[in-house]
């Protein structure tokens, strides 16, 4: 990443991923957390630290962080920021609306038996059974889509005036 339109999404990204990681860490209970190590855990679940905004807060920063990585990693190619932002959107709506009861079952008994065999994959089928499908996460995914899309702006508006004074 050499150029500022590369690095100032990379960087936001980041951080809003340790927010993203500290509600895990902090505010879920360790038997209900698939992708962090035993003993990261800050012990109790209490759910104190992000409260009720805890159970939606990852789905905003899951569409943020991908838009911003996803932009950052295009950059050089200029694709239109609203049809990433679109697209992540759409994604991740996809699969929430894939945990609902109705669906997550017909979604669940497609995915392929081999996912089972690789790293990330295998918890597939859980995610979707074991999984809550909520509109406030919908509505989280859409906000998050609209943060990024705004910070991205700024990051271009920035790079056009700072390459304006040279």
């Amino acid at each position: 990443m050499n150029t500022r339109s590369q690095l100032v999404p990379a960087l936001v990204a980041t951080v809003f991923l340790a927010l993203g990681l500290s509600v895990y860490l902090f505010d879920r209970p360790a038997d209900r957390v698939y992708f962090i190590p035993d003993g990261w855990q800050t012990g109790t679940y209490s759910g104190q630290l992000f409260g009720s905004l805890g159970a939606h807060l990852p789905s905003f920063v899951h569409v943020v962080v991908f838009i911003l990585i996803t932009a950052a990693i295009l950059a050089p190619w200029r694709f239109r920021l609203a049809s990433i932002c679109l697209f992540w959107f759409g994604l991740d709506s996809l699969f929430e609306l894939a945990q609902h009861d109705a669906i997550a079952v017909h979604v669940a008994a497609i995915v392929p038996d081999w996912f089972q065999q690789v790293i990330l994959l295998e918890n597939t089928v859980g995610y979707f059974l074991a999984g809550t499908f909520d509109l406030l996460d919908i509505l989280s995914i859409a906000l998050g889509s609209m943060a990024a899309y705004l910070v991205l702006l700024g990051g271009r508006a920035l790079e056009r005036r700072n390459d304006g004074i040279r």
